[in-house]
């Protein structure tokens, strides 16, 4: 079976490696590509409704994201496009169903991949034998920071230099919320414990960020790993408090709250990066309806609007630049090895 990967050679807005490691793929990038107006209005394809596939339960920061663009792309394709919950295995459960999509059988269904999360792919205790040309990538649609959180009103930290001098002195005993082995939150933590000396945390694993977040709010954990977009409305509520951003730049949506590197001298670089494929080997032609119309959709001014208002920064990639940033993602696992902190 054939790979099919986006051809298109224009080169649409990027966020250099500086940008793709800060997660500020602002929101106004959006805001330049080139109108595809109504791609699918005129075609005999798609023929019937189309399925989102969300790798996660519902009430997450991916679910959330792909619900709300999923009208807007609906729009462009001139059919339904129903948002479907495969959750299970950290994201496997649905992953490994599209690494065998079939080009005809499948054609009217996109997946959605979350980077780092996938690349749990080279955990060697996994023994997956996907890799990233696995699937037939098409679109980079967003790309989010992590933070770290904690109670707000916890008289024991309140900042990150406070939490991991606590760490230090109590190893093994301070617990964060975080997602599954591999994922964007776990690398977070992972890179802390392998260059940070002395710092070693308990975690406990929840499928959704709603678990999290109350886990942390209810006491039962005492700090949690999560992304910019869905966590800053329980600092507005002064739930939670961000201690720190994992990119190499201030977020602009927390912009009093320091980045890892700015507190430990560490770079640690963390991000939900939330991308589309589809079937390998899918006629060119409906890979090229379905790339025109998410990247119409995603130069909508309402849908960028709603993007803004969840602080969820649009960074839209195709082709070689896709492919580039997903290699750097790729280097980046690599060189955290999360695995062999974990045995």
């Amino acid at each position: 079976m054939s790979k099919t990967k986006s051809t298109t050679t224009k080169r649409q807005t990027g966020f250099g490696r500086r940008q793709f490691l800060a997660g500020a793929g602002a929101v106004a990038g959006a805001a330049t590509f080139t109108t595809a107006g109504k791609v699918a209005r005129a075609q005999s394809f798609p023929s019937g409704p189309v399925q989102l596939v969300v790798p996660f339960g519902t009430g997450g920061g991916s679910d959330r994201t792909m619900r709300l663009f999923a009208p807007f792309l609906s729009k462009e394709l001139g059919v339904p496009v129903n948002v479907i919950n495969i959750s299970g295995g950290g994201g496997w459960k649905a992953w490994a169903e599209m690494a065998k999509w079939d080009p005809e059988e499948n054609d009217h269904i996109i997946g959605s991949i979350n980077l780092p999360h996938v690349l749990s792919l080279l955990d060697p205790r996994m023994k997956r034998t996907e890799t990233l040309e696995s699937f037939n990538f098409i679109a980079w649609h967003s790309l989010d920071p992590c933070i770290w959180a904690v109670r707000e009103g916890d008289e024991r930290f309140q900042t990150l230099r406070a939490f991991i001098d606590h760490v230090k002195a109590n190893p093994n005993q301070i617990v964060m919320s975080t997602t599954a082995v591999g994922s964007d939150d776990h690398m977070g933590i992972a890179f802390a414990e392998k260059f940070v000396d002395g710092f070693r945390v308990k975690k406990v694993y929840a499928n959704s960020d709603g678990k999290k977040i109350q886990e942390v709010i209810g006491g039962h954990t005492d700090a949690v790993a999560g992304n910019v977009g869905y966590y800053v409305p329980y600092m507005l509520d002064r739930k939670m408090r961000a201690i720190c951003v994992l990119s190499a730049d201030r977020s602009p949506n927390l912009p009093t709250v320091p980045t890892f590197e700015e507190v430990t001298g560490k770079r640690n670089i963390s991000f939900a990066g939330r991308t589309f494929v589809l079937a390998n080997g899918i006629a060119q032609n409906k890979q090229d309806i379905y790339l025109n119309a998410i990247k119409a959709a995603m130069n909508n001014p309402e849908y960028i609007m709603k993007e803004n208002a969840n602080r969820n920064p649009l960074a839209f990639k195709e082709g070689d630049e896709l492919w580039k940033a997903l290699r750097e993602a790729e280097e980046l696992v690599k060189s955290v090895k999360f695995w062999e902190l974990e045995q």
